[in-house]
């Protein structure tokens, strides 16, 4: 038997709601304001559990730009560590970490100044193009934290309503399992 809150929306709806989700997402979070966003799952609580379906999509749509901005993460730490291995520069302990802590460490002011001190004798102009590599590099990974942050609210927000929503339809449908087992009362 098939979960009736699934039949709700055919496929192509679903379609259509992971596709406007996943436009609205990018929105807000080019412009970095969450307020459609918010709007959005707004409207779909006060329509109820009917509109669960919807959310599980939209969750689905979070969670594939968060996936994407990740990897984008993992290509920027990339080119830098093939930017620096030009110069003869390894930041192996960049490399080497979690994705997190080796963004902070991308975004970390004194990164241009490290490298420096693994380098030995540059032209200034390479010295100069290694600082704006590093810099870049940390102006990207930063934009791109910044929107994981908005994402894992994002995320948080949607789950909690999915999760109220299914305790509510598996509530109701207890009481509805109940109520049929009651015997009448005369």
């Amino acid at each position: 038997m098939s979960n009736p809150l699934d039949e709700l929306l055919s496929l192509a709806e679903r379609t259509y709601v992971r596709l406007e989700a996943e436009q609205l997402i990018d929105d807000c979070l080019r412009k970095g304001d969450s307020t459609p966003f918010d709007e959005l799952v707004e409207e779909l609580v006060i329509a109820g559990s009917k509109s669960l379906t919807a959310l599980r999509e939209i969750l689905g749509a979070i969670r594939a730009v968060k996936t994407h901005l990740s990897q984008e993460g993992l290509g920027v730490r990339q080119d830098l560590m093939d930017a620096l291995a030009q110069y003869g520069v390894k930041l192996t302990h960049i490399i080497s970490v979690e994705a997190p802590e080796s963004f902070w460490r991308i975004t970390r002011q004194d990164l241009h100044k490290e490298v420096m001190e693994r380098v030995i004798s540059l032209p200034e102009e390479d010295e100069t193009l290694l600082e704006e590599i590093c810099i870049e590099a940390g102006k990207r990974v930063t934009l791109i934290a910044r929107r994981l942050v908005i994402l894992n609210r994002f995320e948080e927000s949607v789950t909690d309503w999915i999760d109220g929503f299914a305790y509510e339809v598996a509530h109701t449908a207890d009481k509805a399992s109940v109520a049929s087992k009651d015997p009448p009362h005369h």
